[in-house]
């Protein structure tokens, strides 16, 4: 509920004498949105005379043939409900009346209102990138991870997200976890809480994930998920600032995104040695997610990065060829690893004697 306040003045008229009577009338106050009208209070030194506060309402911003009637008068100044109709705007009148002392003073008056309760709107959702989590709320001491600074929400990232001037949300590294964001409004401006639910975009029913969630953000383990494409739902809730069978609500799906937490798969890795040469060869595949990168190890030795056959890593299949050059006879140990765009690694290795 909220209260309009003016601050008034005494009502003049230049003559020889003193008006008995006198009016004055408000601005029209604009409550933006239809309301409730309550109490109209005000406050005053009659000095022996009277003053009486009459209300009228309506829909547009100038009072017009649509307006409803100036009300019953108000005497006294411990007010009373205002009878004026529900609208959006309201206008008060004041009818100063003098006694047979000095002219009475309108310092004050207030009303109060309630606006039309509207559904708040869920405005965007956006899903943040896989294998981070944002913190929880309580502060704890734990070892140093990885950390990812998200930009405001519908920004474009930067090409190194944890520089990111701009950030507004942190998050820490947690293999498998995924998470979502969101914005909302609510034009009454009440507290709102958040449900959000996950579907495969296959299936009919949607799951919860978590209700009551106070943040618009939340993340959650997705390895007990199978792989594919999902959508999430967030409904926010104004039950916070509204009574059970006055609270409203609204809801907006997120765009298809991917669950992914199954490694590439290798094949078909050899190493033929040609003279004093080894020619390694292996194909990587993802099911759902392109090959983001392929590295190469000899005999225990740092991992080496190896760019496609295609030089390009654009693809859910992409062949590797490479040659190791001037390798002494013996035996030799060659590992691979390759890695998709969910950071999932797989490894492999092959024996050259």
């Amino acid at each position: 509920m909220y209260a309009i306040t003016g601050n008034v003045g005494k009502v003049y008229q230049l003559g020889p004498g003193l008006e008995s009577q006198g009016t004055i009338e408000s601005d029209v106050f604009d409550a933006g949105i239809w309301s409730l009208w309550g109490r109209l209070e005000f406050r005053a030194t009659t000095n022996g005379g009277n003053i009486a506060i009459t209300t009228r309402s309506g829909n547009l911003d100038q009072p017009q043939n649509s307006w409803s009637q100036w009300s019953p008068a108000i005497t006294d100044p411990k007010g009373a409900r205002i009878t004026s109709p529900p609208a959006r705007f309201v206008q008060w009148k004041a009818i100063v009346s003098a006694g047979s002392g000095k002219s009475p003073e309108l310092e004050e008056v207030d009303i109060a209102y309630l606006p039309k309760n509207i559904a708040p709107r869920i405005e965007q959702i956006e899903i943040t990138p896989a294998n981070y989590r944002f913190p929880a709320p309580a502060t704890s001491i734990a070892p140093a991870t990885p950390n990812l600074s998200l930009p405001p929400i519908g920004k474009r990232p930067s090409i190194s997200p944890s520089l990111s001037l701009e950030s507004t949300s942190s998050m820490q590294f947690g293999k498998g976890w995924i998470g979502a964001r969101w914005s909302a409004a609510d034009e009454n401006g009440d507290t709102l809480i958040y449900t959000v639910e996950i579907r495969g975009v296959n299936e009919k029913e949607w799951k919860l994930l978590k209700d009551k969630v106070k943040e618009k953000h939340l993340s959650w383990d997705s390895t007990p998920f199978p792989d594919g494409e999902y959508r999430v739902r967030v409904t926010a809730s104004d039950l916070p600032s509204n009574p059970p069978e006055e609270a409203l609500s609204g809801r907006t799906e997120s765009d298809p995104f991917v669950i992914d937490n199954t490694p590439p798969r290798i094949s078909g890795l050899a190493a033929p040695r040609n003279g004093a040469n080894l020619d390694v060869r292996w194909k990587a595949a993802d099911a759902l997610n392109n090959i983001k990168k392929a590295e190469y190890s000899l005999d225990g030795g740092d991992w080496t990065v190896v760019a496609p056959v295609t030089r390009l890593s654009d693809s859910l299949e992409l062949d590797y060829a490479l040659v190791l050059k001037n390798v002494p006879a013996g035996e030799h140990t060659i590992a691979v690893r390759v890695e998709d765009d969910y950071d999932n690694q797989a490894t492999d290795k092959v024996v050259v004697r």
